[in-house]
C-alpha cells in the first residue's frame, strides 16, 4: 500500500522558485514588523489617505517627543484626532482635511524647534 501522494510535476518548485517563495515570506514579515513599529499596522492601511497616515504620525511625535511645546488646545485637538484615528469605523469616516490642522500644529512646533536650534548656534 503506497500512501503517499506523488506530486505533480507542475506542483514542485524548482531551486530557484523555493528561494523567491522564501524571500517573499521574509520580506512580508520584515514589512509587517516595520509597520507596526511605526503604528501602522491598522488592517486599512492600503486604504486610508496619505495625509491621515501622516497626520497620525506627527501627532505621536508631538505628543511623545515635545509635550512642552503644546498648548492645552493643541493637545486635546492631537487626542481627539488619535482617538479617531485609533477606531477603525471613524477612521473610513476621516477625509483628508481633518489631518490638515494636525499638520499645520507639527510645522509649527518644526519652526520652533529650528528658531532655538538657530538660537543655541
Amino acid at each position: 500500500m503506497n500512501l503517499i501522494k506523488k506530486k505533480k510535476k507542475k506542483d514542485i518548485l524548482s531551486q530557484k522558485q523555493y528561494e523567491i517563495n522564501q524571500k517573499h515570506k521574509k520580506d512580508d514579515a520584515l514589512t509587517s514588523d516595520w509597520l507596526s513599529d511605526n503604528d501602522c499596522d491598522n488592517p486599512l492601511f492600503n486604504q486610508t489617505d496619505i495625509k491621515i497616515l501622516q497626520a497620525k504620525k506627527i501627532s505621536k511625535i508631538l505628543l511623545t517627543q515635545h509635550l512642552n511645546l503644546l498648548t492645552e488646545e493643541q493637545i486635546i485637538q492631537i487626542k481627539t484626532f488619535q482617538k479617531k484615528v485609533s477606531k477603525s469605523k471613524l477612521l473610513k469616516k476621516l477625509k483628508p482635511n481633518s489631518a490638515y490642522p494636525i499638520l499645520n500644529i507639527g510645522r509649527k512646533i518644526n519652526r520652533q524647534l529650528f528658531r532655538q536650534y538657530k538660537q543655541v548656534k
